[in-house]
């Protein structure tokens, strides 16, 4: 609870390492770190709106030791709304990416 009360706090102050000093502060056992990226535009070909989404998930133990990191990426066509398309999008990924970094903690997670 107040791992997240503090990282909640810094995120909205737009400051990761702040996140990242609370969680060691407070003995967190696991780091996620991430970044969701979305670029938008119209197709130059058949001038539609479009929207990519790109996820980056790293999963790390508190000694900084990296189990697991994920990627992923889509693109779609978005019409009037972009956002929407965007979170769909990040939508359809998160399934596979979390069961990916799960699979990931649960071989690396014990290992040295």
């Amino acid at each position: 609870q107040n791992i997240a009360q503090a990282e909640v706090d810094a995120y909205f102050k737009n400051d990761p390492d702040a996140a990242l000093a609370a969680s060691k502060r407070l003995a967190a056992d696991y780091v996620l770190r991430g970044s969701i990226s979305t670029r938008a535009g119209v197709n130059p070909v058949v001038q539609v709106k479009e929207v990519a989404v790109n996820i980056e998930l790293t999963l790390s133990a508190a000694d900084g030791r990296v189990l697991s990191t994920v990627d992923a990426h889509s693109d779609s066509y978005s019409g009037q709304d972009t956002l929407g398309t965007a979170l769909t999008l990040v939508r359809e990924q998160a399934d596979s990416l979390v069961a990916q970094l799960y699979n990931d903690y649960c071989r690396n997670a014990a290992s040295p």
